[in-house]
């Protein structure tokens, strides 16, 4: 218990200190989160966040035909549990460290992305070669990271 409130701490401020750093691949903005569209490609990125002191994550890629897909990396059906998240296990395919299911990433930030998926974030603005994904998005998103343990 104690090495992993240690741990969870160790993150904490880790994600304080990083959360705004230039050098990475995604940026602190007043108005919300910039990921650059030169960043991102077919294969998911995993972008660590925190919002409202709340450490989540999402889930970015761009499509063949370049069309961006966001989602965060949260179950929709098991994002209750702790480990409700998901792993890129190559192959063009995501797992549920939850419950296992696997899929293929075509369906990331999809309409029809629904039960054992991420979470689809549609709510976002691509501007000067960066993706915006809004405070308020990112806010309303937050709470879904309420037991998540990502990395224990």
């Amino acid at each position: 218990m104690r090495v992993n409130m240690l741990r969870l701490l160790t993150l904490l401020l880790l994600a304080a200190l990083l959360g705004g750093c230039a050098s990475q691949a995604d940026q602190a903005r007043q108005d919300g989160l910039s990921i650059p569209m030169d960043s991102l490609t077919q294969e998911p990125s995993f972008i660590d966040w925190t919002q409202n002191d709340r450490p989540m994550q999402l889930i970015a890629r761009k499509t063949a035909q370049g069309a961006i897909r966001l989602a965060f990396n949260t179950c929709q059906s098991c994002s209750g549990s702790p480990y409700a998240w998901f792993e890129y296990i190559g192959g063009g395919m995501l797992q549920c460290q939850n419950c296992g299911q696997t899929f293929n990433i075509e369906v990331v930030g999809t309409p029809r992305a629904t039960g054992c998926n991420p979470v689809t974030i549609t709510d976002f603005t691509v501007e000067n070669g960066a993706v915006i994904v809004p405070a308020e998005t990112l806010d309303a998103g937050a709470s879904l990271f309420e037991n998540w343990k990502v990395f224990d």
